[in-house]
């Protein structure tokens, strides 16, 4: 019984070591449409950071404008961090942003900023 015991408090101890962030996606009436110009070109949500490195950030984009192209900036205050391209393959579709440009150590219990907007022909991005 004592052997059942500890095989269960290790197995206990061992699976939420490996779970990664997650943050749900906001519902739809809380995104919209961009505009092209500044200072409205991009959606952006605030994340309280509880990670040590980003890896992958996703957007669930409608239409394939402009090829498909988005571009995220990653914000520390007023100050970009990092930032990555992304290319939507169809409409309403998940883009992934996974090839950054320079890594970041981050700092938990910080607030980040993660910004993203169209790229490519006729976009500030």
């Amino acid at each position: 019984m004592k052997g059942a015991v500890l095989l269960l408090l290790i197995a206990g101890v061992a699976f939420p070591s490996v779970v990664g962030y997650h943050i749900d996606p906001v519902k739809a009436q809380w995104s919209g449409w961009t505009s092209y110009l500044d200072p409205n070109n991009y959606v952006s949500q605030f994340l309280t950071c509880c990670w040590d490195s980003l890896e992958r950030v996703e957007l669930f984009a409608g239409a394939a404008l402009n090829g498909g192209a988005y571009h995220v900036t990653v914000y520390d205050g007023s100050t970009p961090v990092m930032s990555s391209n992304g290319t939507q393959t169809q409409s309403e579709s998940w883009v992934k942003f996974e090839n950054w440009d320079q890594g970041v150590a981050f700092t938990k219990g910080k607030t980040y900023e993660v910004r993203f907007a169209r790229a490519g022909e006729n976009s500030c991005a």
